[in-house]
């Protein structure tokens, strides 16, 4: 809620005595009539749901909005000193003032520290806390989190109705833990929802789990770890809850042909996996079923090719994310539109611009084309002693001549020309593929196992199109090696592991359900397939 909106109808209107309504002239005598310092009757029943409100608690998402709404709730309610508030862990009383501080601490704007005498916005959606006039709103526009819990009154605040909004079950638990009648309170075992959490164990946030190989998976597991442990995607998976609360696809089921969606599969993973208290490996049934179901040629228990995996993966996520925002009656933005919001825009979606110059009159041609990422030749190197990613990203952009004779859109004669590759856009991941496999019309398949030297750090300076004539280091082109693929074995019947590296600096080998320590060396000298690297820009 900006400055710059209009003013809405706030809490007092309703019969709700306001923060507001503290000033520096209320210590002087009033001379209203006296019924008007009468506290109002609370009145919240009266106020009606919304459109959105009821979508929400219509869809699958129902029961975590009511544990979230009451949690806030509880927060939001003031602490009695006439009440003896006791500790659920050893049952002794916690003194008043450590609750107020504890409440003032939780209701601190997540963004600017303010606690706006207790009086903010508690996200419905994720964690965030929002102050009353600015942060809150910013929120709301940016993540597209509809709901906002006044944790003043616990009133719950549509942002896109630009109004307060009330639904009977929600008012019936406000009013239960208003009254005191609600299990989840009472005079003598209770304590604010923020005194109950507790820190979750290292290996749980860690995420540190394998997947158990059920026939030939293995190149499924080893995209699924660079997802899992990918930051932007962690972040996209759990602070925007658009397609959660809005697919209507996957309702908790076994997957079949009609509620088949890839993107609550890999959501119910990211649970598991930063939730569960246990290390054991994790059969990803539901998003094989599921996969089967989307794409054919998954069927059955062969080995498939990662790369393959990946684009399907990547594929999806727009997909689930387009037929959301059709349903909804928003635009549909196409898999080349860069513009899109979905997770595989976001993330990775880049732009190459292919130049030809001809060689007549010197203008040249510019085309951008969408990258997801860059597949890189070897076989011309295996040759070559010591080669490096450097070697590859160096063949990829060389200046070719055309075998072909070029009519140029300047001068409109036929003639040779040079065309030349370089990057237009860098997505905050840029993913590389090694092509180690190649597949010869009428011939077996081969496997290329030149070894590549891979930098833990990229430089990319010289293979963007605006590159300076000194080829130096632009650091908003360096990328941080995080995650890489690779193919151990021959073509068919090879296997597939990763290796990922963790917040701390610590590289872990994710071989199925069994996950080691490695060194950086190890790193560095691993003949990878499919390489990630992630920039620290953003």
């Amino acid at each position: 809620m900006s400055t710059s909106r209009k003013t809405t109808p706030g809490p007092s209107q309703y019969g709700v005595s306001s923060a507001s309504s503290f000033s520096s002239s209320s210590s002087r005598p009033s001379t209203r009539p006296a019924i008007e310092l009468t506290p109002p009757p609370d009145n919240y029943a009266l106020i009606g749901p919304c459109y959105h409100v009821e979508s929400v608690l219509a869809s699958k998402a129902k029961e975590t909005v009511f544990l979230t709404y009451r949690q806030a709730v509880i927060i939001a309610q003031s602490v009695s000193p006439d009440k003896v508030y006791r500790s659920k862990k050893d049952g002794g009383e916690i003194p008043h003032n450590r609750l107020i501080h504890k409440k003032s601490e939780s209701l601190k704007c997540s963004d600017c520290s303010l606690n706006n005498f207790q009086h903010n916005f508690i996200c419905l959606q994720c964690p965030h806390v929002g102050c009353f006039n600015n942060h809150a709103y910013t929120h709301y526009k940016l993540q597209q989190h509809l709901f906002g819990i006044d944790s003043h009154n616990g009133l719950l605040y549509c942002f896109l109705c630009g109004d307060y909004v009330n639904h009977p079950q929600l008012e019936q638990i406000r009013s239960e833990i208003a009254d005191g009648t609600s299990a989840h309170v009472s005079d003598q075992n209770t304590e604010l929802i923020a005194n109950n959490y507790s820190d979750p164990a290292i290996k749980t946030i860690s995420g540190l789990k394998g997947f158990v190989n059920l026939g030939a998976t293995c190149f499924m597991s080893s995209i699924l770890q660079t997802l899992i442990h990918n930051p932007f995607v962690k972040y996209r998976f759990f602070n925007n809850d658009f397609h959660y609360f809005n697919c209507d696809k996957n309702d908790g089921e076994p997957a079949d042909e009609y509620n088949a969606c890839i993107t609550c599969s890999i959501d119910n993973i990211f649970q598991n996996f930063y939730t569960s208290g246990t290390n054991e490996g994790f059969g990803m049934t539901n998003l094989l079923t599921t996969a089967w179901y989307k794409k054919k040629s998954l069927a059955g228990f062969q080995e498939q090719d990662a790369h393959e995996f990946w684009q399907f993966i990547l594929n999806e996520f727009h997909l689930d994310h387009e037929r959301i925002q059709t349903n909804l009656g928003h635009a549909s933005p196409s898999l080349s539109d860069s513009g899109c919001t979905c997770i595989t825009h976001t993330t990775f979606a880049g732009e190459l611009q292919s130049s030809i110059q001809c060689l007549s009159c010197k203008s040249v041609t510019r085309t951008i084309d969408p990258m997801m990422d860059l597949s890189l030749e070897i076989n011309h190197l295996k040759n070559k002693k010591g080669v490096t990613l450097y070697d590859c990203l160096d063949l990829y952009t060389l200046e070719e001549k055309l075998d072909v004779m070029y009519t140029c859109r300047s001068c409109g004669e036929k003639t040779k020309a040079i065309k030349s590759l370089k990057i237009k856009t860098l997505a905050p991941v840029v993913s590389i593929q090694l092509k180690r496999f190649e597949h010869n019309f009428n011939e077996t398949p081969t496997k290329i196992d030149t070894p590549v030297i891979t930098p833990l750090y990229l430089n990319l300076t010289k293979y963007a199109y605006d590159a300076g004539a000194s080829m130096g280091v632009d650091g908003t082109k360096v990328y941080e090696l995080f995650a890489l693929v690779c193919h151990i074995g021959s073509v068919n019947t090879g296997h597939y592991i990763v290796l990922i590296k963790n917040g701390a600096g610590q590289w872990f080998k994710f071989d199925d359900s069994v996950i080691t320590l490695v060194s950086q060396d190890e790193v560095t000298t691993s003949n990878a397939y499919l390489l990630f690297y992630i920039t620290h820009r953003i």
